[in-house]
């Protein structure tokens, strides 16, 4: 018997009376309304009418103020040519997407979904006569072509992502009907449809254009596949298969039919603008009947840092955007200059709780730092040296407070003792942890010394580019200085700092994490227990835990297999309940164990819209698990003449 899982039932209702609305409309033949730019094509003969480019039950979306006007553009910018403000912004569609308040997934392309009780089995239902931007049909079918010629393909696809993959096999998409299917699971994948609202699960629809996609798939063009891989300078036909189908490569491409709001006209490479306009057979409606989107047109600049993206704005050329322009040092810029830019602003809460975590390898390669590290009483004795209420003050302008790393106060995994253990700022209390844990003896200069009778002395990699953690680091040095230990900010860039940890050379890691929401901590538990080599605290443990085999990992300590063997409790449930049931237990060993040093609360961030856009939320969760701005419906913006 196939239930939906508790964390569904409110969506499935939504969707529910979202389809009542649409076979309302089917039944009484109420007639659509369409943008003023399609009209004229249908008048023209160019383009079928609204009701033959709609779905039979098209997804009723409802504005968060007011049902609004068609025309205008959204301009925003980007910094390089790979950043995914392209896929938050204009790319999140999905079968299933977040709800705007990042509390359950809903149905979005799908019309509605069910899980079966072992979460096993996913059943899909798609919404007939939804189409491609082209205008061909999007059906079962296609996602059958991309579980049978993407995901199993091992040219295109050698080793499948592991959230795709449950038992040790890839999911098996099976075809139930022409709107139809079921995603099937060798073992319990309880976070699947979490997964598939995140980034993760663009890649799905992005290789399920079939009709588009089978003239660059050797099995489906074996004659003329190497003239269009000679035309396109790839290195063979697989190489041209997966630039059509991920990111960036996707938004290189014109061509490719999407299910967005918006389609390419102007590509993410060899231009200073990225343009998209409406797509003329988008499958969503709001609650007059009107096709969405408002707006013509998205516009995104390609700037070369992110200092062009704060003028932009201030300037008054971004029309609504959080990412690049919400950090705390952009702050009082972007506050002062609001009449300039004629913008408001909205809160981009951090979806992470911490604005600076330490993280000291428990798994150094130094024997040394590695014993030193490993004694929970030297990580309680920093931790006490740190004066957070003079850290909120110099560098995070009052507006935050001490927080260890653990999840935010009102969420459902929050810990007070675990968000409040070891905050006081207390110097005697400080030595006295740093005395039990050994290191009693100190140089000429007053460090401690370590077991090998040198000084303690390590390096803690901080973000090239970050001045606000770098100056926080600073502090930090101080204090520690103040009880004998010598630790010395390294500003690194990512690539170096990402090259460590996969060798298992860092010594520790100065970063912005700690879970915050319920969802990132079950789909991103890096920072409370060693998951992957992010985890910094016991880098070779997270090795470990993804792959054994790995030259670089090390088998974890009991405490950590206990946490291991609970997260894949949280990936088999079938129910939140039963997730966060299990994440539960498993941040009670984080509390215990102590990994990491947290410092303050982060600060909420802000994002600007223009004041005369509309249907923009006064507070959105930022993140690029949530797809910002993706899940509050930029469908549905528009500006008020």
């Amino acid at each position: 018997m196939k239930l939906v899982k508790d964390l569904q039932r409110q969506a499935a209702r939504a969707a529910v009376l979202a389809l009542v609305v649409g076979a309302g409309w089917a039944g009484a033949a109420v007639a659509f309304q369409e943008s003023p730019q399609l009209k004229a094509l249908v008048d023209a003969g160019k383009l079928p009418p609204v009701d033959k480019r709609l779905p039979a039950k098209p997804l009723v979306l409802t504005p968060l103020q007011l049902v609004g006007s068609y025309g205008g553009t959204w301009r925003t910018a980007t910094f390089g040519g790979g950043d995914s403000e392209i896929e938050r912004s204009i790319g999140y569609t999905r079968l299933v997407r977040w709800n705007p308040e990042w509390t359950e997934v809903i149905p979005d392309i799908a019309e509605s979904f069910e899980v079966n009780a072992d979460a096993t089995e996913y059943t899909f239902t798609l919404r007939e006569g939804t189409r491609w931007s082209d205008g061909e049909p999007f059906s079962a079918d296609d996602l059958i072509f991309w579980d049978e010629h993407v995901l199993r393909n091992k040219e295109i696809t050698p080793s499948p992502p592991a959230w795709l993959t449950a038992g040790g096999e890839p999911v098996k998409v099976e075809k139930l009907g022409d709107y139809k299917v079921v995603f099937k699971f060798k073992a319990p994948n309880g976070l699947f449809l979490m997964n598939m609202a995140t980034i993760r699960g663009a890649d799905i629809l992005a290789a399920a254009p079939a009709h588009y996609l089978k003239k660059f798939h050797k099995d489906f063009n074996p004659e003329g596949i190497a003239a269009l891989v000679k035309q396109a300078g790839a290195a063979d036909w697989a190489q041209l298969f997966n630039n059509k189908i991920s990111f960036p490569g996707r938004w290189r491409d014109v061509g490719r039919p999407v299910l967005d709001a918006w389609m390419l006209t102007a590509p993410y490479v060899g231009t200073s603008q990225v343009v998209s306009e409406r797509n003329p057979y988008y499958a969503k409606v709001d609650t007059a009947g009107n096709q969405l989107p408002y707006l013509d047109k998205v516009t995104i600049d390609v700037m070369e840092d992110t200092q062009a993206i704060i003028l932009k704005a201030i300037n008054g050329e971004i029309d609504m955007q959080n990412r690049f322009i919400e950090t705390t040092d952009a702050r009082p810029v972007i506050v002062q200059n609001q009449e300039k830019g004629g913008y408001r602003l909205f809160i981009a809460r951090p979806a992470w709780s911490n604005a600076l975590l330490i993280t000291l390898n428990q798994t150094h390669k130094n024997k040394v730092l590695r014993k030193i590290f490993s004694d929970k009483n030297f990580r309680i004795g920093l931790s006490h040296a740190i004066n957070r209420e003079e850290l909120n003050q110099l560098i995070y302008a009052g507006q935050s407070k001490p927080y260890q790393a653990a999840p935010r106060e009102g969420s459902a995994l929050y810990d007070e003792q675990m968000a409040t253990q070891y905050l006081t700022y207390d110097v005697d209390l400080a030595n006295r942890y740093l005395d039990k844990a050994g290191l009693t003896t100190r140089d000429g200069e007053g460090y401690r010394l370590g077991p090998d009778g040198r000084r303690v002395t390590f390096a803690i990699d901080v973000l090239t580019g970050s001045p606000i953690q770098s100056d926080a680091l600073e502090l930090i040095q101080r204090y520690w200085r103040k009880v004998g230990i010598d630790m010395q900010p390294r500003p690194t860039e990512r690539s170096l700092i990402f090259a460590r940890l996969q060798t298992n050379e860092n010594d520790g890691i100065g970063w912005v994490g700690g879970g915050g929401y319920d969802f990132l901590g079950l789909l991103d538990p890096k920072w409370y227990f060693p998951h992957e080599y992010e985890s910094s605290f016991a880098t070779a443990w997270g090795l470990y835990y993804q792959n054994p085999n790995d030259p670089n990992a090390e088998e974890p300590s009991e405490e950590a297999k206990k946490q291991m063997d609970l997260y894949r409790k949280v990936q088999q449930s079938a129910t939140l309940e039963q997730q966060l049931a299990a994440m539960k237990e498993l941040l009670a060993i984080t509390r215990d164990q102590f990994y990491i040093i947290g410092t303050n609360l982060e600060p909420d961030r802000v994002g600007i819209a223009k004041k005369n856009m509309r249907n923009v939320p006064d507070v959105i969760p930022s993140t690029s698990f949530y797809m910002i701005p993706g899940p509050v419906k930029p469908e549905t913006f528009y500006y008020e003449n």
